[in-house]
């Protein structure tokens, strides 16, 4: 028995086990229903935040002054000693920190959500340059938070007059602090800004226009929506760093632009603010197209943000026809895979075709939108036989006597069945003759009102081009064999006349017709 009960005791199956389990069951899930949802890993964020570089901490630092209304913002940073930099940002603010609960609590609600004019939206910027330093003070007018280097945070009243200072230890390597330095220089300040001492000089806007582009607003519920909406957009000279888009002054993303492009609202950006969406960058590309098309030269015409503005559906016809002169030079005709032969007509007439692999799909369909045309419809070689048949019964005997010719040559030239010859007056044709094909035999065609059946030389030039098209079943001129067939058809016709003399005339003017 005495046994039983030392097991008992161990399985804890005594009334007290039982009770001290039940307590330490109860401490257990009341422990765990007092945690937070999540839990942030400081450590873990800072080396997240440092694959895009630590520039961003003085661009956050910079925007919270300018969306405060502040006049005036500097920035220092010291150059690191020992891995060490120190940060510090003072600005003028009316109002500084307002609610300094906003420097710790990330994704709180943030009153700049539902204001274009602002830069924040996420209430975030500023909790992750927190995260990269390894000590950190933010004074405000309603008081002074202490991030301590242990990772807790304390409170006290030291204020600071007017506006907000933060002030944070930093690891940085020599190399983070020229990128750091640099990258300072890109910023478009809308207020004086200092950065170690130097102003930063404010940039001459080239061109202001205004634009329908996409923003971000808070609807009743706190919840970010996309809205279209009319706001000023800035052109500036490009650094030497690169195009830049900005938002209100504060660089975003390089792009491949003629201009660095500063829009005067909200910009829809992901949460790390470093980025834009494809269709954002087409819009405001189509927006710049739409104002400064005129001012592109051949070499910007050809560029890949052209041909992503010029993609858009929105894009106006002067600025797609603006663009092709640029780009391809007036007149230019799109390149139609339909009709091969048309492109090689174009060229040979002087005209740039358009190749296919210079078009999306969009480019392309604003194109023929703004009237730029298909090779085809210039230079088709798909032809319409003329009109106008002339009965036989109708023919003069110059004409009869080309017709018996064509008759009893064209077998001789050609192994293919000749169908018929006839005679057309169409004068609205450009033809002087042509042939009709099919698998098994043709018909040849000839255009009195363009073509003089008296004129012997011409006879035997429209009879080598007809018979030459029917050869390879094309209307191409430029196209290889079809040359090479008017070789072969010349050549084979010069024999016959050797062999079959009474077949000809006796000279190529006006000739006496050989007596049947």
């Amino acid at each position: 028995m005495k046994q039983q009960n030392d097991l008992s005791k161990t399985s804890g199956s005594s009334p007290t086990g039982t009770t001290e389990a039940a307590k330490l069951s109860k401490k257990s899930v009341h422990s765990e229903q007092s945690q937070p949802w999540f839990v942030v890993d400081k450590e873990g964020l800072r080396k997240t935040l440092s694959r895009k570089g630590k520039a961003f901490a003085i661009y956050e630092l910079l925007q919270n002054g300018y969306d405060e209304n502040s006049t005036k913002v500097v920035v220092t940073l010291t150059e690191p000693r020992n891995g060490k930099s120190i940060l510090t940002c003072i600005d003028n603010a009316p109002l500084g920190y307002v609610d300094l609960s906003n420097a710790h609590t990330m994704f709180g609600e943030s009153k700049k959500k539902t204001d274009v004019s602002k830069r924040g939206r996420f209430n975030i910027g500023e909790k992750y340059v927190l995260a990269l330093c390894n000590e950190a003070t933010v004074t405000s007018k309603t008081g002074r938070i202490i991030f301590k280097p242990d990772g807790t945070r304390s409170h006290d009243n030291v204020k600071t007059k007017t506006g907000t200072e933060f002030r944070g230890e930093l690891p940085l390597t020599p190399a983070e602090y020229k990128d750091m330095v640099d990258r300072v220089k890109l910023v478009i300040p809308p207020v004086q800004t200092l950065f170690n001492g130097t102003e930063v000089p404010k940039r001459k806007v080239l061109h202001e226009f205004s634009a329908q582009l996409p923003t971000e607003v808070a609807d009743e519920n706190g919840i970010l929506r996309s809205k279209k909406r009319t706001t000023k957009v800035r052109l500036f000279e490009v650094p030497d760093g690169g195009a830049y888009l900005y938002e209100m002054g504060m660089p975003v993303v390089p792009i491949d632009c003629k201009w660095s492009v500063d829009v005067q609202q909200k910009v829809p950006l992901n949460i790390e603010r470093d980025n834009v969406t494809p269709s954002y960058l087409k819009t405001v590309y189509q927006s710049i197209l739409d104002e400064r098309s005129e001012y592109l030269n051949e070499e910007d015409a050809a560029h890949a943000w052209v041909t992503t503005g010029l993609s858009s559906e929105k894009v106006s016809t002067k600025a797609i026809k603006n663009v092709v002169v640029k780009r391809f030079g007036k007149d230019a005709v799109i390149h139609d895979r339909n009709d091969l032969g048309s492109n090689r007509e174009a060229a040979a007439a002087g005209r740039t075709v358009i190749p296919r692999g210079a078009l999306t799909p969009e480019m392309r369909k604003n194109l023929v939108r703004a009237g730029v045309k298909k090779a085809s419809e210039e230079f088709s070689t798909s032809v319409t036989a003329p009109t106008g048949i002339i009965p036989e019964k109708d023919l003069t005997r110059p004409q009869l006597r080309y017709k018996e010719f064509v008759e009893k040559v064209a077998p001789l030239v050609l192994d293919r069945k000749l169908k018929k010859v006839q005679f057309a007056n169409d004068p609205k044709a450009k033809l002087l003759g042509c042939t009709q094909w099919s698998p098994k035999d043709y018909i040849f065609t000839v255009n009195v009102a363009k073509h003089d059946v008296e004129d012997w030389e011409r006879n035997y030039d429209l009879f080598i081009h007809e018979l030459a098209h029917s050869k390879v079943d094309r209307n191409d001129h430029l196209f290889e064999d079809f040359w090479r067939a008017c070789s072969d058809v010349g050549a084979k016709l010069a024999q016959v006349a050797l062999e079959r003399p009474e077949l000809f005339p006796t000279s190529v003017g006006k000739p006496k017709l050989v007596a049947a």
